[in-house]
């Protein structure tokens, strides 16, 4: 049981630790116990669990899914110059060899089994209207922890966020990648400014969305209080593709615990390096 299609090129490898989830995952054919949650997704009315074909689909497209997944969003898709590209079903499809109905039930069982989380965002267009964009799918990152591999886990995503954190640093960046981020976020609104405190201030202005991602972010104002000696774009920039991130791999985390967390890890991140090298390198 394995992909029909190389997801890599030549001479590269995926990374350790999803070639690893790939294998464990496998004990799920010949004993669905160890994801009761996926053994029990489309259990008939007379108790039976799921088929051995059906199972052998969810295995194949699951496959397919963690060997597109970035460790840092746990998000399946992959990196471009413009940003990070969502994969669509039809694509994942080619790599599994199954047809497309048998790939869609695959995909509602992965969802309904809370193994995978799908959202759909759409992008305006110039006439007002929307289109809408390949779904984004992400791994619960319980699937990891339910097959060994939570703390290994938590240590490859360090090593990721390093490396986002450096190539960041290193392209510099511009409003336009943060725009083009947030033209993917569903339901955002224009900012508009808050009502004045009892003490005349301003508040600092939000954008405003109840549903989605939207929900998560904060208008692309800088900070206040970042770290000595940092980039103000840069570290913008920063903060909003770690918190698409972290949104994305955590669904029900609230607006304030998504900026908080992002905050928080960048900060360290500056505090880190300032400290060894008198200046922020990653």
């Amino acid at each position: 049981m394995g992909l029909v299609k190389d997801v890599v090129s030549p001479g590269k490898s995926l990374p350790g630790i999803l070639i690893e989830l790939q294998e464990r995952v496998k004990r799920y054919y010949s004993k669905p116990a160890v994801m009761p949650s996926l053994r029990n997704a489309n259990q008939s009315a007379k108790g039976r669990q799921q088929r051995s074909e059906r199972r052998e689909a969810c295995l194949l497209l699951l496959a397919a899914i963690v060997s597109f997944t970035d460790l840092v969003s746990l998000r399946c898709g992959v990196p471009t110059k413009n940003g990070f590209m969502s994969l669509t079903l039809d694509y994942l499809v080619e790599y599994t060899g199954l047809n497309m109905r048998r790939a869609e039930r695959a995909m509602a069982d992965l969802k309904r089994a809370n193994l995978i989380t799908c959202s759909q965002p759409r992008q305006l267009k110039e006439d007002g209207t929307y289109r809408g964009l390949a779904a984004v799918k992400a791994v619960n990152k319980l699937l990891f922890t339910a097959f060994g591999l939570g703390k290994r886990l938590q240590h490859e995503t360090q090593r990721a966020m390093d490396r986002l954190a450096k190539k960041i640093k290193k392209a510099g960046g511009t409003m336009t990648s943060w725009a083009r981020n947030m033209l993917v976020i569903e339901g955002i609104k224009a900012p508009t400014p808050a009502k004045a405190s009892t003490g005349g201030q301003s508040q600092p202005t939000v954008a405003k969305a109840t549903t989605g991602l939207a929900a998560a972010f904060r208008s692309p104002q800088i900070p206040k209080g970042i770290p000595a000696g940092a980039d103000n774009q840069t570290y913008a920039i920063a903060r909003m593709e770690l918190a698409i991130a972290i949104k994305t791999a955590n669904p029900d985390k609230t607006a304030a615990e998504v900026n908080a967390e992002a905050d928080q890890i960048l900060r360290q991140r500056y505090t880190a390096r300032t400290a060894k090298a008198g200046r922020f390198t990653a």
